[in-house]
């Protein structure tokens, strides 16, 4: 009778633990994994036991944490004292989550609800990296001069927006790309937004396009021959926008934003669907203050977007992908 009173309190109750095959996985990829369960000192029933997918961010300097997902490993099973269960799971990691780097990280908060009982949590760290598609198109813009700027990789309205400064190649002619992921069932899309630089009547000018990439050059994983595709298509671009001027408005704006699951779901890549975030988030992507909500959500700056601080998206450790 003792030991249960205690176990009721969380002294000599259950445990668990969560364990992946590995520490990091591609957008679009499933995370495999398994939730240990340790029984304590006394025979116990487990409620349910479920997974929360947190996101944190440092935004203006304050952390704020986001539950993306939740998802459920059991529910309703008997640990007897002393036993140990292990339960494995997947959970394919969405196409819209942005990817981890500097301020923005992710974990896995493992929650046992015990029946009668304290409940007992564990939390465990998960590295979300870009697809293979994605990886390789950032290796062909660095094989072309290009290095991201500082703060690339803030989230706005329309996903994960990565910003660029050309090399020599091109900072005659451009100050500045930004770019942003959209996939659907055709293939890969590049959203671009160049501004231009040098002389008074262009400096400062925006011109949006967009570049669809062949699945049969992103399936060869050659960088040089993605680096080559896309300085033709910048080289082109740029003499459109001498004989014809830029297109200042964006083609993108009806483009679907799903919330499904997996890597095969069109959507923009990299980002993160409003909706699964919730109206805290959607309200303050056009909130233009800094004020922080009864949610603890902070808004946003209105033209910029989150500024997630992501740094060197290029480097992603020493590890080949």
């Amino acid at each position: 009778m003792f030991k249960k009173l205690m176990a009721s309190f969380g002294v000599g109750a259950a445990k668990v633990n969560l364990l992946l095959e590995k520490g990091s996985y591609r957008v679009g990829e499933t995370v495999n994994g398994k939730v240990i369960v340790e029984g304590g000192n006394v025979d116990q029933d487990i409620q349910s036991l479920d997974v929360d997918v947190l996101m944190r961010v440092i935004i203006k300097g304050k952390e704020i944490k986001r539950v993306l997902d939740t998802f459920q490993v059991a529910q309703e099973f008997h640990v007897r004292a002393k036993e140990t269960k292990e339960i494995a799971f997947e959970y394919p990691i969405p196409i819209h989550y942005p990817i981890s780097k500097g301020s923005l990280s992710y974990s896995l908060i493992t929650r046992m609800d015990i029946s009668q009982a304290v409940d007992t949590d564990d939390s465990d760290p998960l590295v979300v990296l870009p697809t293979r598609d994605m990886q390789l198109v950032f290796d062909a813009f660095k094989n072309l001069g290009f290095k991201d700027k500082i703060g690339s990789g803030k989230i706005e309205q329309y996903g994960q927006q990565f910003e660029f400064i050309p090399g020599s190649l091109f900072n005659e002619q451009l100050k500045e790309l930004e770019l942003k992921f959209y996939s659907d069932p055709h293939g890969v899309k590049l959203l671009m937004e160049i501004e231009m630089n040098g002389g008074y009547m262009r400096n400062g000018i925006e011109h949006h396009t967009e570049l669809t990439l062949p699945a049969d050059l992103l399936s060869s994983g050659s960088v040089q021959q993605l680096a080559d595709h896309i300085k033709v298509f910048l080289e082109n671009e740029l003499t459109v926008i001498s004989v014809q001027g830029p297109r200042m408005a964006p083609s993108y704006h009806n483009y679907q934003q799903t919330t499904q699951h997996g890597s095969g779901i069109g959507g923009f890549m990299g980002g993160m669907v409003t909706g699964m975030l919730g109206g805290v988030l959607l309200g303050s992507l056009f909130d233009g203050g800094e004020e922080e909500d009864s949610s603890g959500m902070i808004a946003g700056d209105d033209e910029n977007g989150f500024d997630f601080g992501l740094g060197d998206f290029m480097d992603f450790g020493d590890d080949e992908f």
